[in-house]
């Protein structure tokens, strides 16, 4: 009863805080009425131990039952108040149901409060803590201290029939276990995520991280995800049918902005007004109207594109060790032909397991805030302030004299929560910190394109992910992003309409520079005459994207429920996005190495 009752108030203020747009009694109502049946099958599960500790007293009469059920009351009401509080927390910036993946991001805790003023996180730990209290002095009122009847323990009768009361909560009248596909009715993506049990879609979650990467994410067999597969992902893609530099050993920089989705790029039918220098600057260069991101975090994105891999729901390769090493990337690639390789990062590249990254990638230096002198003024909850960053950028690169090759790799900061840039342009504090980005962007631009080092360059610039803003992970225009390439050493400025996601840059490139992207498995050079079926597949968390010539559709996993979709041939392309997802699981295994390390270590030069 008491679990129940902390689901149902949890569902309440979830709501309160997190859907106000669709706030009503109605939709409270309904929300908890069919919630309801999952409400009562996970709190029965967490009750059986209490149902077996309690079925000993027939036998032991004198069992002290409350003492011997405390540690697991308190256990038990410690999780499930925290991921309730966390959840109707975080959902609020992250848009999803807590889960497992959270398990990723624990060694940088940072990353997760950054972006909250520390009121707000002082009045949740707060929260957090008052609910647990009560919640456990209401628990130990609750159980007696033993259970006796005229000097003997539990009787059979209302033991069985207790128990009978048990297994009909966890299992309904169908007699089966009740899953989160009963509650996903509503349109409106978030009165979903209420309906949902937060203790069972943690647990549920957790259950499925804990699997080996080959046992998780199956839906179909070998030979039936064989033919769903073929000429997805095209061995044979060295070939161009485009050439789009001068040479094929320029000097390369990419720019990775943060968060900066297409929604805020008016030429990319984002947002008028908020990014005009990246729009004026897709006027010179080779434009990617259509590129996608793979993912939602800034970790996933990193390697979707530096590394051309495929992102995943329940794993981060940024924050796997045992993977390091183990993937490509663009990185190695060039600096095995003798490219210098740096990266700079404008705020703390520890954060999300970075530095350890980037260094098993193939980057000789990384740069970061701690080689930055900034002034107070100049920082926010990430780091060091885009123009300082790209002041930086412009300094590093134009003090190179020597003649040989490189590669360079850079990430703004500036636009994402809590928004607070030096720069006050537009009154929406959001479209400002984007706006802000999009001024030290066409800066740098402007500035490094008058100097020599133009000439021989290309600037390949995307965003590692979209933003949150007026979106959710159930709109395809959060995974839409710009992808441009520009510089003195790109042959003219033109468009390019196909699908390319974030993972088919790496090949893209490769093959433009005559170098082969054999060994990326999840890469396709979008320019090459075997990319046949153009197609974009994409995770978030519990979720699934795939987009081709005939629509969107997006799919929850736990629910296996379809929660968007447009065009024709749905159920295919559903098919197809659960065939990459459980390969990509399989070569997710074979990438683990054994030993628990990475195979490149940390050989390289650290700054």
């Amino acid at each position: 009863m008491l679990l129940t009752a902390i689901s149902l108030l949890g569902k309440v203020i979830f709501m309160l805080y997190n859907a106000e747009e669709h706030l009503s009694l109605q939709n409270i109502w309904d929300v908890l009425w069919t919630g309801l049946p999952l409400d009562l099958s996970v709190a029965g599960l967490l009750t059986l131990p209490v149902w077996m500790v309690t079925a000993a007293t027939m036998y032991y009469p004198n069992l002290r039952l409350r003492a011997s059920l405390l540690p697991y009351l308190v256990v038990v009401l410690l999780f499930v108040v925290i991921v309730t509080v966390g959840d109707i927390v975080m959902y609020h910036h992250w848009k999803f149901k807590l889960d497992a993946s959270i398990f990723n991001y624990m060694s940088s805790p940072g990353s997760a409060g950054a972006s909250a003023p520390m009121t707000y996180i002082v009045t949740c730990l707060s929260s957090a803590f008052i609910a647990i209290v009560g919640s456990i002095i209401i628990a130990i009122l609750m159980t007696p201290k033993r259970i006796t009847e005229d000097g003997q323990g539990l009787n059979r009768t209302n033991f069985l029939a207790t128990g009978a009361l048990l297994v009909f909560t966890i299992f309904g009248i169908t007699g089966h276990r009740i899953t989160e596909a009963s509650v996903f009715k509503f349109k409106p993506i978030v009165l979903n995520h209420a309906a949902v049990n937060t203790a069972g879609h943690m647990l549920h979650s957790f259950w499925i991280y804990l699997q080996a990467p080959d046992k998780q994410m199956r839906s179909m067999s070998n030979e039936e995800c064989d033919r769903l597969m073929q000429d997805l992902y095209p061995e044979q893609m060295d070939d161009i049918t485009d050439t789009l530099l001068t040479n094929i050993r320029p000097n390369i920089l990419t720019i990775q902005l943060e968060s900066f989705g297409a929604s805020f790029v008016e030429t990319l039918g984002g947002a008028k007004g908020v990014t005009p220098e990246l729009c004026r600057w897709m006027q010179k260069g080779v434009n990617f109207t259509n590129a996608w991101s793979n993912s939602f975090r800034t970790d996933r994105g990193t390697t979707s594109v530096l590394s051309g891999y495929l992102s995943y729901p329940t794993y981060s390769l940024m924050m796997e060790d045992d993977c390091l090493g183990n993937f490509p990337s663009i990185a190695s690639s060039l600096s095995d032909l003798g490219y210098q390789t740096d990266y700079l990062y404008g705020g703390h590249s520890e954060n999300m397991n970075k530095r350890k990254y980037l260094l098993a990638s193939g980057f000789q230096n990384i740069w970061d805030i701690s080689n930055m002198d900034v002034p107070e003024e100049e920082r926010d909850a990430w780091g060091a302030n885009d123009s300082i960053s790209f002041q930086r950028l412009y300094s590093m690169l134009t003090a190179r004299t020597d003649a040989a090759a490189w590669y360079f790799g850079y990430q703004s900061i500036s636009s994402h929560e809590p928004w607070n840039v030096p720069y006050h342009k537009l009154d929406n504090e959001v479209y400002n910190a984007f706006a802000y980005t999009d001024h030290c962007l066409g800066t740098f631009l402007d500035k490094i394109s008058k100097t020599p080092v133009w000439d021989n360059l290309v600037v390949i610039i995307f965003a590692d992910h979209g933003s949150m803003y007026q979106l959710d992970y159930q709109h395809p225009m959060f995974f839409r992003m710009p992808l441009l390439m520009v510089g003195g050493a790109v042959k003219v400025a033109k468009t390019v309409d196909t699908f390319i996601s974030q993972s088919d840059i790496a090949a893209t490139l490769l093959a433009q520079m005559q170098i082969s992207s054999k060994e990326y498995p999840w890469s396709r050079n979008v320019l090459s005459k075997n990319y046949q079926y153009p197609f974009i597949y994409a995770t978030y968390p519990s979720g699934l994207l795939f987009a081709d010539s005939t629509g969107v559709t997006m799919m929850d996993l736990q629910s296996d429920c379809i929660v968007y979709s447009d065009g024709e041939e749905a159920d295919l392309r559903v098919s197809r996005t659960k065939a990459i997802l459980q390969r990509s699981y399989d070569k997710l295994k074979e990438i683990k190495a054994p030993s628990g390390s990475p195979k490149g270590g940390e050989k390289n030069i650290t700054h």
